[in-house]
């Protein structure tokens, strides 16, 4: 090992004599660059060599000997000499790179690769620092982490992708970072085409194995098309958005991506027990890029309408193909319908909301929304996903969005009628008796659903709601109400106390 590391003094000692004949003026500096790439060069074949022999320690400090003389010859030929601009200083890395790895491949020497991988991470990022140029280094680092990635698929060297990822989000979030700060000096689009290249490079990559391979996706998989959706596609987005680029174009593809993505799932992966994982991995890829692509297509109240009409599609085959994971997008998309067209910001603002506040009314889109996840939630559940309660989770969902909009939308239709609508001189002690009577009605309309076992998730939110009136009744109504309208509180929802468990009870005698 003293010998190998001798050997190394030596080598790097050669690299100094030529730099100090540059430095001289004896070797004019083109030429005496040139000099140390081939120096470098040379120690990289005679890593080539060493491996062949099958003295993988020889090899490995040879290719060490190169990587010190070339990327520090790189860096110092961009931010010395300015003899090489960041465009030919990155693909001088590239080439550097990809020699390196080819020689580690080739002699399966894995540590010749980390070495050369992090040297062209380490680099890369000095050159940002000096130069304040990011683009061609993002996209010298979004390569070689789709590279590695293959890396680890061909020779099962998995923890090399890891560092080269982390790299490229890092590179492709400070393109965002500048568009922030308002400085752009490069074309919008070639930015965003290379944010988007971390989401393409990576989801091809990973369509390649799980799909023609026929492979489950992994941990690193999934944590990294996460990142590359977080930093590349919203990356892309944000800089579209603050350089004013038309942003329809990209969000139109990907939108038919996330189509695609649904499509795969269930043309090719659904019927495939062993490989459960890509089912999940497109299905929720799919969701995540339709609900991007449309927001950023389509503005309220046609994106609400979207999403609600996705809603019921996704429910109508939830219950055609018996998937646990179609009820789980048809419960985000009724959610987010919900949520776009402001049905559960008016339906909040008349539940709880100040009696001295004027409440949203609530918009015909609204409405459409409401009675479209009230049909999501009627739709009979498959019994393949009814039988455990992780099945109905989804349902439970879409039934607590349903209850919560309808009682507000009553209490919304009721309001004008009241002495005294909200913020114009309401009474609180009234606002507060009807919103317990829409309350103690909700849990009598949850007690009776929940007779039925194509309902059950109704019934287990009977006792939450009772709980919560009776909540309601200390903090709103005592304080509030006046004693004629505190006798109705009282007595509705005493009633409802009576009644609504009765109800409940005749479900489970017919049950059992």
């Amino acid at each position: 090992m003293l010998s190998f590391v001798g050997r190394t003094f030596v080598a790097l000692g050669g690299a100094y004599l030529l730099r100090a004949l540059t430095d001289a003026a004896v070797v004019p500096l083109p030429q005496g660059l040139a000099l140390g790439a081939v120096y470098a060069l040379g120690w990289l074949v005679m890593s080539d060599r060493a491996g062949a022999a099958n003295q993988r320690t020889s090899a490995a400090f040879h290719g060490l000997v190169a990587t010190i003389i070339a990327f520090p010859l790189i860096w110092e030929s961009v931010t010395r000499f300015q003899l090489l601009t960041p465009n030919a200083a990155a693909l001088a890395l590239a080439l550097v790179t990809s020699l390196t790895l080819a020689v580690a491949l080739r002699q399966g020497s894995q540590p010749l690769a980390w070495i050369a991988v992090l040297a062209a991470l380490a680099t890369p990022l000095a050159l940002v620092a000096a130069t304040r140029v990011v683009l061609p280094f993002a996209a010298l680092t979004i390569a070689l982490g789709v590279a590695t990635l293959w890396i680890g698929y061909s020779a099962d060297w998995v923890l090399l992708r890891w560092p080269a990822a982390a790299v490229a989000d890092l590179m492709v979030l400070a393109l965002a970072a500048r568009a922030a700060n308002g400085s752009w000096p490069d074309p919008p689009a070639l930015v965003i085409a290379t944010q988007l290249l971390l989401l393409t490079g990576h989801l091809a990559s990973v369509a390649a194995r799980s799909l023609l391979r026929g492979r489950d996706v992994n941990m690193f998989e999934v944590v990294q098309t996460a990142a590359a959706l977080a930093f590349g596609f919203g990356g892309a987005v944000y800089v579209a958005r603050a350089t004013g680029f038309n942003v329809a174009a990209f969000a139109a593809i990907n939108l038919a991506v996330g189509a695609g993505c649904y499509g795969v799932a269930f043309a090719f992966l659904a019927r495939q027990q062993v490989l459960r994982r890509n089912f999940y991995f497109y299905t929720s890829l799919g969701l995540i890029l339709v609900l991007v692509s449309t927001a950023l297509l389509l503005t309220d109240p046609a994106l609400a309408l979207t999403w609600i009409t996705l809603g019921l599609l996704t429910t109508w085959l939830a219950r055609q193909t018996d998937r646990i994971t179609l009820n789980s997008h048809a419960a985000v998309y009724v959610i987010a319908a919900a949520s776009t067209s402001g049905l559960l910001t008016a339906a909040s603002a008349a539940l709880v909301g100040p009696a001295d506040t004027a409440w949203p009314s609530i918009s015909a889109a609204s409405r459409l929304v409401l009675l479209g996840a009230t049909a999501c939630w009627a739709t009979p559940i498959s019994r393949a996903t009814a039988t455990p309660v992780i099945g109905r989770i989804p349902r439970l969902l879409i039934t607590i969005v349903v209850v919560w909009s309808a009682a507000g939308w009553v209490l919304n239709v009721i309001a004008p009628a009241l002495p005294g609508a909200p913020g114009h001189a309401a009474d609180a002690g009234v606002i507060a008796t009807v919103r317990t009577i829409v309350l103690a009605a909700a849990a009598l309309a949850l007690a009776w659903a929940g007779r039925s076992d194509r309902f059950r998730e109704s019934a287990w939110l009977l006792y939450p709601v009772l709980a919560a009136g009776g909540l309601k009744l200390l903090v709103e109504d005592l304080p509030r109400s006046r004693p004629a309208t505190l006798f109705i509180a009282l007595a509705v929802y005493g009633g409802a106390l009576i009644v609504a468990p009765r109800l409940g009870r005749a479900r489970s005698s017919r049950g059992g």
